[in-house]
C-alpha cells in the first residue's frame, strides 16, 4: 500500500506538471504599466508571467477581454492592475 501511495505522489507531484498547460492571461488594465528596470523599461502586471510560463513550456494567450468560454484552456489567470487610490 505504501508504494501505491509513494508512486501515485511521484506521478503528481513530480511528472504531470512536466507537462505543458493551456494558459489564458486576463490583463484587465493592460494601460498599467511600470517600471522595471531588470526588464529594461515600462512593462504591464502580466510581463513576469509571461516570462515564466514561456520559461516552463507552457502555452498562453494574453488579452484585455475575458472570453465567454474558457473551456478550452486548463489555467487562467486574471490580473486587475495595481491598486492606487
Amino acid at each position: 500500500m505504501l508504494k501505491i501511495v509513494l508512486l501515485a505522489c511521484i506521478l503528481m507531484f513530480f511528472i504531470l506538471p512536466l507537462q505543458a498547460e493551456n494558459v489564458f492571461i486576463w490583463n484587465y488594465d493592460a494601460k498599467d504599466v511600470f517600471n522595471c528596470t531588470e526588464a529594461g523599461g515600462s512593462i504591464s502586471s502580466a510581463y513576469w508571467i509571461e516570462q515564466t510560463l514561456t520559461f516552463n513550456g507552457h502555452t498562453f494567450n494574453t488579452d484585455t477581454l475575458l472570453p465567454t468560454d474558457l473551456s478550452t484552456y486548463d489555467v487562467v489567470f486574471v490580473l486587475t492592475g495595481w491598486y492606487s487610490c
